[in-house]
């Protein structure tokens, strides 16, 4: 069992690309990261999230029912919290979650047909979600998109990327159309290319070039159309500050603030106000994981929130109406020397109190 363990953690870790002698970093050494990824006893599961009720905190969101990372999530205009694909202990996945925050719990829904991680999700204004590129084997760039419709349960193919992507990120701006912003492509190189898929199309448009060209960013739409790309890392596998914003309507790209911590693979979300939240991720100096949360206000700056409970990456970030931003999945580091397995543990922040939920 070891050895199914070790080839499909080092397929996760390949997409890292990170390394340190710093006992709080995971170094990457995969010896064949496009090998098929077999069943793997990699763990996974949740920790014990107790409660807070001495401290009249809300009680901790419910884990996930399948452990996964770099997964995919998006905020629904139904409220519910939407998780598509990732890489789980047995694989990457095909199947999505809905978390309803008002029952705390999570449902498996209806299955894609592509197997797929380290992708990008956007939702339409109809509510339907593209979930777009991606790898399934954790080497080899996917181009495909499939459409899932939460009103009917149900999958379809939509119009492939023009080149594919894998660590691209995907938002909704003016007129309901959604970009995919940044990525590697199939020759191993990272790019500043932008693609526009408009609701009902056959087919993807260019659009205009991010100025950076990176991958393992976030994008995130703001409600007058704009689109915030942030961070990710560039060919030196470089964790980057960088902040870059897309005007949809006139097609213009400008230099945004800063964040204040550089990160790649990491989570970010739209909260109340055209607020934008990001959490965890590979960053500082040395590569590692880290716990840094921040937010960015409507003039553009970049705030420090509360840590999370403990460094996480290749997790993803979401909101639901209520205000609160939950951090989903991904990976925590391990408590000894070791690579470490995709986790279903969910925390939250309410943006009025001090902390995230345990």
């Amino acid at each position: 069992m070891t050895t199914t363990r070790s080839l499909s953690l080092a397929l996760l870790l390949s997409l890292a690309a990170c390394s340190s002698s710093n006992p709080t970093s995971v170094t990457s050494t995969p010896s064949d990261a496009g090998a098929p990824l077999p069943p793997a006893d990699a763990g996974g599961g949740t920790r014990d999230a107790g409660g807070g009720a001495d401290s009249g905190a809300p009680a901790s969101p419910a884990a996930m029912g399948t452990p996964r990372s770099l997964l995919a999530a998006v905020s629904g205009k139904d409220g519910k919290v939407r998780v598509f694909g990732g890489l789980a202990p047995l694989g990457p996945q095909t199947s999505m979650e809905a978390y309803d925050r008002a029952a705390n719990a999570w449902k498996e829904g209806g299955s894609g047909k592509t197997r797929r991680y380290g992708h990008a999700a956007g939702e339409l204004a109809s509510g339907d979600v593209l979930v777009i590129g991606g790898t399934s084997d954790g080497k080899t760039p996917l181009a495909s998109v499939e459409v899932y419709e939460p009103s009917a349960d149900r999958w379809s193919s939509a119009p492939d990327l023009p080149s594919p992507r894998l660590g691209l990120a995907a938002a909704r701006g003016d007129g309901g159309k959604i970009y995919a912003i940044g990525g590697r492509d199939d020759a191993g190189a990272v790019t500043s290319t932008v693609y526009v898929y408009s609701p009902g199309a056959s087919a993807w448009t260019a659009g205009p070039p991010m100025p950076t060209p990176r991958m393992s960013l976030q994008a995130v739409g703001l409600p007058d159309g704009r689109i915030v790309a942030i961070g990710g890392r560039d060919d030196a596998t470089t964790p980057l500050t960088t902040v870059e914003v897309l005007d949809t309507k006139t097609g213009q790209w400008t230099t945004g603030k800063p964040l204040l911590t550089p990160r790649y693979w990491f989570g970010a979300t739209a909260g109340e106000g055209g607020k934008v939240y990001v959490a965890g991720g590979i960053g500082g100096l040395v590569g590692s994981f880290v716990d840094d949360a921040e937010v960015m206000d409507a003039s553009g700056a970049w705030t420090a929130l509360p840590k999370l409970p403990e460094p996480r990456a290749w997790n993803a970030l979401a909101s639901t109406p209520d205000g609160r931003v939950y951090a989903i999945g991904g990976a925590f580091l391990p408590a000894a020397a070791g690579q470490p397995p995709p986790v279903a543990e969910v925390t939250a922040l309410d943006p009025k109190a001090s902390a995230w939920t345990p």
